[in-house]
């Protein structure tokens, strides 16, 4: 998985080589929620986010965003369903979410000299889902790939000029649609990172 989003990733930089991308590297922590929040409640703290982002307005960027966020709980003598067959005892389950979405952000008045710019924006994509359960030595594993949705708020700090590196404070809710092999995968994430150019 991790050679498939460098892959991408390497791919689009070549594509725009030349253009005055921005980009914005962020630690996120992950609240699960609907059935990824059924199957592990506990909060995630592990991941992170990367977005490559163009402005084609004063006040409008598009580009795309890849992230990482893994979701982890230790359950004591649970039962684990599986179509017909059921087992029971200490399960360890993770659930490896990956959005690789194109994004468009709106930035509600970026005059060069406000410091603090807040904005709201859209991703469209898709959200790789590794959902398994340990149990000794017997592994369950469901790999399923969802139409993802991801609206987002979130604000700006800059620490000086339009290209100066600045701080971003963001939430973002990725939505992913059901398939045959699994229900809609969704969680809220808080994101913290530094942009730069």
């Amino acid at each position: 998985m991790k050679n498939i989003i460098l892959s991408t990733v390497a791919l689009l930089c070549m594509q725009v080589a030349g253009a005055q991308l921005k980009v914005a590297v962020s630690y996120p922590v992950g609240f699960p929620m609907g059935d990824l929040g059924d199957y592990i409640e506990a909060t995630s703290f592990r991941g992170i986010e990367l977005e490559l982002y163009q402005m084609v307005k004063p006040n409008l960027a598009v580009g795309i965003e890849s992230a990482w966020q893994l979701f982890y709980q230790r359950e004591d003598e649970k039962v684990y369903t599986e179509g017909t067959a059921s087992v029971s005892g200490v399960q360890y389950r993770y659930t490896n979410a990956v959005p690789i979405l194109a994004m468009g952000r709106y930035l509600i008045n970026p005059s060069s000299d406000k410091q603090i710019v807040p904005f709201a924006g859209l991703g469209v994509g898709t959200l790789f889902v590794n959902r398994y359960a340990d149990f000794g030595l017997y592994r369950i594993t469901n790999d399923t790939w969802q139409f993802c949705l991801r609206p987002e708020l979130g604000v700006m700090f800059k620490l000086g000029g339009s290209d100066a590196p600045g701080i971003m404070l963001a939430a973002k809710y990725y939505s992913g649609f059901s398939t045959d092999d699994l229900d809609g995968q969704s969680y809220l994430s808080i994101n913290l990172g530094l942009t730069f150019r």
